[in-house]
């Protein structure tokens, strides 16, 4: 993110390294996730906000936060006015949506650790005896259940073409936002399974009946605040991130025109921003958490493991071995997977063999060259190629640990986005003329422009796609921006001076 300091985040990373098709199977996916986000979060916040507002004595409906119509429709009537109020603050420009989700932030922490400081006093170490009482599996499948909430990492990404100095601050942002998120955490999970033996916690208000059971009176309404603050943040933050991927993904011609165009005067994606909220009170309206949640975290699970495979190509400067000894990886580690999965019909050591010729894809993996530079100033992940590989390999595995539904899910989207493509190609087919070949050089030659960096180091471009860089990465001085046409445009969303992106920031692109 800090070395493409663009709107797209994962969908930007895998068309720069891939393509086109392999970026918009992703950057749909993610949409998918991010709208039934939207919608589960709606509507769980709209539950917990008529338990404020009861909390207050003002008795509202519960009919207004959830209404069984029957089996299948579950009518929420607050979930579409808060996805409507949400999308007029984004409407009105990053700074109001920044000052509101400043403030809700920091009212959801301060209440996080009141609840830790209240309730650590009334922890029972005893409840801690048997910490893993379902086993280490338990673990991975409650990680695979939750994973969405790690999306909020890809809206900082998504961020990155408004941020003022990206190469410093999309690090710090991300870094120091797993690390709080991380401790708080565990913080309030030791809190709550140290007050009540894991076996008695609440299903559908663990915190609050924790609190109270213990004698902490005020903790329940403290939770319904707490949840209702936090829920909204995470809707603003999610919302704002969607209309960003909708944009970037118009921008290369793979979704309608329209989703690009940006208010002139708020600098906003208006039309994307209005369909996001749309599509997300139309789900949120009808269908309940339960039915929606089945079919979370696929898509953002299939997007960072995209995302490490993406870095590996792009710190080998994409050598096609090196990305096709880390396919088999993935392959091996799948079919482990799922081995696993269906341990009671399969051969105990299927599992163990797979495992085994995963991890020895590693040797020749290891010995491959991973030293391509980023641009100087930017953020170089460490222990490459390990650490690409562990997510790779967690992402895999948390993946199969999902419902039958998810996986249906991203079969559909999937076939759907190569219909779609399809459909553009065929029409496509008589208005592009041949390339000469695919080089990468080659097409660099052609607009006659310099091949390397201004240290010397070759620039990696994808055939077959639209892509921009900032001219200094060009090895083009001040002077030689007006020689080759780059100038900035006034279709980018953010201030940064790094922008490079077709019809946004730097006009360099190779077709």
């Amino acid at each position: 993110a800090s070395r493409f300091a663009l709107s797209g985040s994962a969908y930007l990373y895998t068309i720069l390294a891939f393509g086109e098709l392999p970026a918009l199977t992703v950057g749909l996916n993610l949409l998918v996730d991010y709208h039934v986000g939207a919608a589960t979060i709606s509507r769980s916040m709209a539950v917990y906000f008529v338990k404020m507002v009861d909390g207050w004595g003002l008795n509202l409906p519960r009919a207004l936060g959830n209404y069984e119509l029957n089996e299948a429709i579950n009518i929420s009537m607050l979930s579409p006015i808060f996805l409507l109020l949400f999308t007029l603050i984004l409407i009105r420009g990053v700074q109001e949506s920044k000052w509101t989700n400043l403030v809700l932030t920091s009212l959801k922490i301060f209440i996080v650790l009141l609840v830790v400081f209240g309730g650590a006093a009334k922890v029972d170490t005893e409840n801690w005896n048997d910490f893993v009482p379902e086993g280490a599996s338990s673990i991975f499948s409650a990680t695979s259940a939750v994973f969405f909430s790690y999306i909020g990492f890809d809206v900082v990404a998504n961020a990155a073409e408004e941020a003022s100095k990206p190469s410093r601050d999309v690090p710090i942002g991300v870094v120091l936002s797993l690390v709080i998120c991380a401790v708080l955490y565990c913080l309030v999970s030791l809190i709550l399974t140290g007050i009540v033996p894991y076996e008695d916690i609440s299903k559908s208000a663990p915190l609050s009946d924790a609190l109270s059971k213990a004698g902490v009176q005020w903790g329940q309404q403290a939770i319904n605040i707490g949840a209702t603050i936090g829920l909204g943040t995470t809707l603003l933050t999610g919302m704002y991130a969607q209309s960003r991927l909708y944009l970037s993904i118009a921008r290369d011609g793979l979704l309608p025109e329209i989703l690009q165009r940006v208010s002139g005067s708020l600098r906003v994606p208006v039309y994307a921003q209005i369909w996001c909220g749309i599509l997300a009170a139309i789900l949120a309206t009808f269908f309940d958490v339960e039915a929606l949640a089945r079919i979370l975290s696929i898509g953002i699970m299939l997007a960072y493991s995209v995302v490490c495979w993406s870095m590996l190509s792009f710190r080998s400067n994409h050598n096609r071995r090196t990305l096709g000894l880390v396919g088999i990886y993935a392959a091996l580690v799948l079919g482990m997977s799922v081995s696993l999965s269906l341990s009671s019909l399969l051969p105990w050591y299927l599992p163990v063999l797979l495992a085994t010729a995963a991890l020895l894809t590693w040797i020749p993996i290891f010995r491959e060259r991973f030293d391509s530079a980023s641009p100087r100033g930017t953020y170089r992940c460490p222990l490459v190629p390990g650490i690409p590989l562990l997510g790779l390999g967690a992402n895999i595995f948390m993946a199969t640990q999902l419902h039958w539904a998810a996986w249906l899910r991203l079969g559909v989207v999937c076939l759907v986005v190569f219909a779609l493509y399809l459909w553009r190609a065929w029409g496509l087919r008589n208005t592009m003329e041949p390339q000469e070949d695919g080089d990468r050089a080659h097409m660099y030659e052609r607009l006659n422009l310099p091949v390397a960096d201004a240290e010397g180091k070759a620039i990696p471009v994808t055939p077959s796609i639209m892509i921009s860089h900032d001219p200094r990465q060009l090895g083009l001085d001040k002077d030689s921006v007006e020689t080759y046409g780059v100038a900035r445009s006034e279709g980018s969303i953010g201030g940064s001076p790094e922008v490079a992106r077709p019809g946004s920031g730097y006009g360099v692109n190779v077709l």
